[in-house]
């Protein structure tokens, strides 16, 4: 058969292709898009057959759509063939090369034309079809079908898109789907646009089969979902789930034959089973033992909550461990056990299974899906889903079909008609996904009913206990609330202590302590309440090894001791010894705990006579230790935010106290600097003009002298002369000019004494620790704020009043020290300014005015003291400062006064320059309209030892 050009035009292909393309999009069910193709494409081909042949996963067909030609040709639809009729290798051309067939009986050839390199992949730009015969086999093949042309183009999809797996003969990225198929019985010449055209519907096909699987993927998501919240809505509809309706839908949402949801035993909640369908045969029907209770089951529903692997490599009981220790076939990890259920596809062929699989002999279940419910680190229950077997039919080519013309091909075929019997139903991926899904919604639920059971049962028995014992509920009601009254340990001990013996009618109640690292057999009672007759227990401390070996493990445990009779109830005796002490002949001990620590116990003691105690006493108690429990964790937890709240706070005062002492050093060391150089700047020139100043007064006077002499002598001087002389005002320079060199004088030494005041101010020379005169430091800072003592405009002049004592001189670090008298009298003259504003303020009281209309003063006096100090007070009458304030004015940052005048750090840094670098005391002494004092002590010498 030849390749010939189309006699029919181009346009009506493409115009075809385009409607075969349109219909396909305006549909997303797959047999329809194929059954719309097949006909599209025969009608355009006018072959006598066109159909679409689909792979199943054993490697076998079927033809899923078929469109044929006024019955010329027997149909195929729904028939199945064998794999061996397309081999391997002509499966992997269709896959790599793309290849296309046509065969032509009539000259025994067969033409082949790839889209594809089959050795790289790439498209290939040749058009012409390779001839060669076909082969014999493949003749008669046709023959017996009575087709003499056929065209086979393969469809191919990716498996990114398909999310499948292929054979590793097979590209990686393609899966072979199927095969378009057209069949003619009548040789046939194809043109190359009829090729082109039947590729250009493949690829159309291709893009909606894919479309397709999206959609029924999207499908079953959807499907999925609205179980699982149909589902949802049975657990949720009430607080008593229906059990057994979530159960039959559950079953109904995997098309299970049957189920059962196992609920293992919760605190004193007994083991609930709900079925639903087909049932294996119970363990042991004496014992009512159900399948969930064997040791297989057991061990792996045990093994999910497991986390540590052993030398196999996995959790010990898990599935893969134990086809491992069974030696039984190789392990893999698939999707089921990774999320920790169990499939099994045929419980008969599961060697895991073999004891089991008896009791499911008399029931046709033959795959199971256990899905364990866990919540948590806690194994709540289990799931099971049944499946039974089926039996399948499957018609090869030419079964059931009274067509005369299939008796010759149905001689190429040894089997017709196959049933298989007793076939299982596998669990896919999806449902496992979906049962792991079901396995968390129904695991919370399990753990909420099985709660709200304990809370239901917890309520009846409050509720019969309150009936019966309503006064011990207030009382238990009252000590919770007194312990929640308060958060340091002692009150609530106390209280706790006299309520729980006055309620017992006991002789003595007390919390014991245990010592860190004694071993439990050291301890103290922290807290007690006993009657006067007996012997109190604070006293003592208690060493009691017997304890510690014989009850401490058990009281991690939280185990009680409940001792009716000292003597006669198994103790030790040097346990007995301990306990005679204190003349105890019965006792109540529970575990105090904190979180999951021993932290003490809780001691109930009858000295008078032995005591039986009774279970609710005993109830009361442990309700109480468990209250005593979380006040030791609440007061713990607040002792340690204290702690860090003080951590936080000093570690905060420290890095402030740090930055401001370093902002104020860097300011100083600056100052100094500063005030340093200008010093040194000025008293150089000065110097100089002081120094010839003298020669100045000198010449002068020489001149003047001699001016005297001239007029002595030459009585009746020239005309010029005395011209000149009434001019200049000779009489008045003679007179002025001693006096104005007299002022220069006086001028250049104020000049020298304050350049020397700068210098001892900053103290440059003075930086280490030396002994300098204190006195001269007060007066080069006095010189400094000289300007700020005088008169200004409507403030009046600050009077200064110095008292000196007799001071040696004094071992200090003089440039610190003078900064803090700097600062002292610096807030004075503050003080003082603040004074004089509030004296011209018109809403100033009488008895204030009084007060302020005294002159603004300042007292600096210092003293030798007894104790090998100096003392130097400095004081003003100025508003003096509130009690409350007072209280602040060494904190960093505090300052009143208003923004941009203060920073808060001069009294501050002050003080740590006086009580850190000088070991000594900063005091302030003030009142409101008496003035402030602030007395410095230092010591003469310092000592750092």
């Amino acid at each position: 058969m030849e390749l010939l050009p189309n006699s029919q035009p181009t346009i009506t292909q493409e115009a075809l292709l385009y409607r075969i393309a349109n219909r396909i999009r305006h549909s997303l069910e797959l047999k329809e898009i194929l059954d719309t193709t097949v006909a599209e494409v025969r009608a355009y081909l006018e072959t006598d057959r066109v159909k679409v042949y689909q792979f199943s996963s054993d490697g076998s067909g079927v033809v899923i759509a078929e469109s044929i030609q006024e019955n010329r040709l027997p149909s195929l639809l729904g028939l199945h063939f064998p794999a061996d009729d397309i081999p391997l290798y002509a499966r992997e051309l269709f896959v790599r090369a793309r290849q296309r067939s046509i065969v032509d009986i009539t000259t025994c050839s067969i033409g082949l034309s790839p889209l594809l390199s089959s050795d790289t992949g790439q498209p290939i730009d040749e058009k012409e079809i390779r001839y060669r015969p076909v082969d014999p086999c493949h003749i008669e093949y046709l023959t017996a079908m009575e087709v003499k042309s056929s065209v086979v183009v393969p469809i191919v999809l990716e498996a990114q898109q398909t999310a499948k797996n292929h054979p590793s003969s097979l590209r990686s990225t393609a899966q072979l789907w199927g095969l378009l198929v057209s069949h003619h019985s009548e040789s046939r010449n194809v043109t190359q646009q009829e090729l082109v055209f039947i590729q250009g519907v493949v690829d159309q096909v291709e893009i909606a089969i894919t479309h397709s699987m999206l959609l029924n993927l999207a499908r079953s998501q959807v499907q999925i979902e609205a179980n699982i919240n149909r589902i949802t809505s049975l657990l949720y509809a009430s607080q008593r789930v229906v059990w057994a309706a979530a159960l039959e839908e559950v079953v109904k949402t995997f098309n299970g034959a049957g189920g059962r949801l196992y609920l293992f035993s919760y605190e004193n909640q007994p083991v609930e089973l709900y079925l639903s369908g087909s049932q294996p045969e119970p363990l042991n029907k004496e014992l009512d033992r159900v399948i969930e209770e064997n040791l297989l089951w057991q061990n792996f529903l045990s093994s999910v909550i497991e986390t540590n692997a052993d030398q196999t490599g996995y959790k010990p009981w898990s599935v893969e461990w134990m086809r491992t220790i069974y030696n039984f076939n190789e392990t893999t990890k698939d999707i089921a056990t990774s999320l920790n259920l169990w499939a099994i596809e045929d419980l008969y062929r599961e060697p895991l299974f073999r004891t089991l699989a008896p009791f499911f002999q008399s029931t046709k279940i033959r795959s199971l899906l256990i899905i364990p419910l866990n919540h948590g680190n806690q194994i709540v229950g289990c799931l099971t889903i049944f499946r039974q077997e089926i039996d399948i039919e499957i018609l090869w080519a030419g079964w059931n079909n009274p067509d005369a013309r299939q008796l010759t091909p149905r001689q190429s075929f040894q089997v017709w008609r196959q049933q298989k019997i007793g076939q299982t139903q596998a669990w896919t991926e999806e449902e496992i996904k979906y049962a792991q899904t079901l396995s968390e919604r129904i695991s919370a639920t399990v753990k909420q009913y099985r709660l709200y059971q304990q809370i239901q049962a917890f309520t009846t028995t409050l509720e019969q206990q309150v009936q019966e014992r309503t006064e011990q509920q207030q009382i238990l009601f009252n000590i919770v609330a007194k312990i929640r009254e308060s958060l340091d340990l002692n009150t609530i001990f106390n209280k706790t202590a006299f309520e729980v013996r006055n309620f017992l009618n006991a002789d003595r109640v007390g919390v014991f302590c245990f010592e860190p690292n004694s071993g439990f057999n050291q301890g103290e009672f922290v807290s007690e309440d006993v009657l006067p007759k007996f012997p109190s227990a604070l006293v003592a401390k208690v060493n009691d090894h017997c304890f510690g070996e014989q009850f401490a493990v058990e009281y991690h445990k939280g185990r009680i001791q409940v001792v009716a009779d000292i003597n006669n109830d198994g103790l030790k005796d040097c346990h007995i010894a301990v306990l005679s002490q204190f003349q105890i002949k019965a006792q109540i001990i529970v575990p105090l705990m904190k979180g999951t620590q021993l932290w003490g116990l809780l001691c109930i003691h009858q000295c008078d006579q032995t005591r039986n105690w009774q279970d609710i006493e005993i109830q009361f108690l442990k309700q109480i230790a468990t209250q005593l429990g979380i006040a030791i964790e609440q007061a713990d937890l607040l002792a340690q935010t204290k702690y860090q709240a003080r951590q936080l706070a000093n570690a905060l005062q420290d890095l402030q106290a740090t930055q401001s002492k370093l902002i104020q050093t860097e300011k100083m060391s600056s100052l100094g600097q500063l005030v340093a150089g200008i010093a040194h700047e000025i008293n150089n020139p000065v110097n100089f003009i002081h120094g010839n100043l003298t020669h100045v007064e000198e010449y002068v006077h020489n001149l003047l002298k001699f001016i005297s002499i001239l007029q002595t002598k030459f009585s009746q001087p020239r005309a010029e002369i005395l011209e000149l002389a009434a001019e200049l005002d000779l009489d008045f320079i003679i007179q002025d000019l001693p006096k104005t060199l007299y002022s220069m004088k006086i001028g250049t030494e104020r000049i020298t004494e304050i350049v020397l005041s700068l210098r001892n101010f900053s103290r440059l020379d003075q930086a280490d620790l030396k002994a300098v005169d204190i006195h001269e430091g007060i007066d080069s800072t006095l010189l400094i704020l000289e300007h700020r003592l005088k008169i200004k405009s409507n403030v009046p002049k600050i009077q200064l009043i110095k008292e000196y004592g007799n001071l040696p001189n004094v071992e200090c670090y003089a440039g610190l020290l003078n900064q803090v008298i700097m600062n002292i009298l610096s807030n004075a003259i503050d003080a003082l300014e603040q004074r004089d504003i509030e004296l011209f303020s018109a809403h100033v009281t009488r008895t204030k005015l009084q007060f302020l209309e005294n002159a603004n003063t300042i007292w600096i006096r210092t003293k030798t003291l007894d104790c090998g100090r100096v003392a130097i007070h400095i004081k003003d009458n100025g508003i003096g400062i509130a009690e409350e304030v007072q209280k602040n004015i060494f904190n960093p940052f505090f300052t009143t006064k208003p923004v941009g005048k203060g920073t808060g750090l001069g009294l501050s840094i002050s003080y740590q320059i006086i009580t850190e670098t000088h070991q000594g005391e900063l005091k302030c002494v003030s009142k409101l309209e008496e003035g402030t004092e602030f007395i410095i002590e230092i010591p003469i010498q310092q000592n750092f030892n």
